[in-house]
């Protein structure tokens, strides 16, 4: 169920209607600064009926509620599905982007092995304790702008040398250090990753880029170097995430099983 991005008076339904690099293009040549909306409840009950029409039960994960009205949204598109036996349980992964997709993969494996709802739901919040994730903004201008800015408010207005380092904390955007010189981010990033990790043990690993595609390259090489990776995915940063955290936004998204 894609949540909309609009230009102005043009809507577009995220990663169905508009794609990453077209997003990024528009975004540079639009006089219209983007904004995003959640989808209707009514999208979400025409889901959920279509979905529970056969008596499977539905999982539903979705991006925290304290960025976005998406899970409101979900709630009140469940209760107007028609069928009151349907099972739809709905998650607030306090996630965002592949912070939760991570924890979507695992959840779709487990459910393809015939594992219950309550079992792939349990495993999801299992998931999403261990999942950690590092972000690097090229600027602090969009998540300002889109009231986004969470707890990394006092970073506003630092020296144009320092480059802040951004995580999620309790479904918010919040600081995590500032990283003196973009040549050391990257760097930077891979140690507090390393950090957070048992060594000798396997880990998932998601990078996710703005328009950057480069940099998520090179920072590949450096976990890979730095880490024993099981599974590495290197993803575009859709156009609605992407409108709140801006062009140049490189994210690590990691945990160990």
């Amino acid at each position: 169920v894609p949540l909309n991005v609009h230009f102005g008076d043009e809507v577009f339904l995220d990663w169905v209607e508009m794609s990453p690099p077209e997003f990024y293009e528009k975004l540079t040549t639009s006089p219209h600064h983007p904004r995003t909306s959640q989808p209707a409840p009514g999208d979400f009950a025409k889901v959920y009926e279509e979905l529970t029409g056969d008596g499977s039960p539905v999982l539903s994960l979705h991006i925290s509620a304290a960025l976005s009205g998406t899970l409101q949204s979900a709630e009140l598109g469940k209760a107007m599905v028609e069928n009151k036996e349907a099972r739809v349980e709905i998650i607030d992964t306090r996630g965002a982007s592949m912070h939760f997709g991570l924890a979507a993969i695992r959840a779709g494996r487990a459910a393809k092995e015939g594992r219950s709802l309550e079992e792939v739901a349990a495993l999801v919040r299992e998931t999403m304790e261990k999942i950690k994730v590092v972000f690097a903004v090229d600027t602090l201008e969009y998540l300002v702008r889109n009231g986004r800015i969470g707890r990394a408010q006092g970073l506003i207005g630092s020296l144009l040398s320092i480059k802040p380092l951004l995580t999620l904390e309790d479904g918010l955007v919040a600081p995590l250090e500032k990283v003196r010189g973009a040549k050391k981010v990257l760097p930077r990033m891979v140690e507090i990753m390393t950090e957070n990790l048992e060594p000798d043990r396997d880990t998932d690993c998601c990078i996710v880029h703005a328009d950057c595609l480069e940099r998520a390259r090179e920072l590949k090489e450096m976990v890979e170097k730095a880490t024993r990776v099981r599974e590495f995915i290197v993803t575009d940063l859709g156009p609605v995430i992407g409108t709140h955290a801006g062009p140049g936004t490189l994210g690590l998204v990691y945990y160990q099983p």
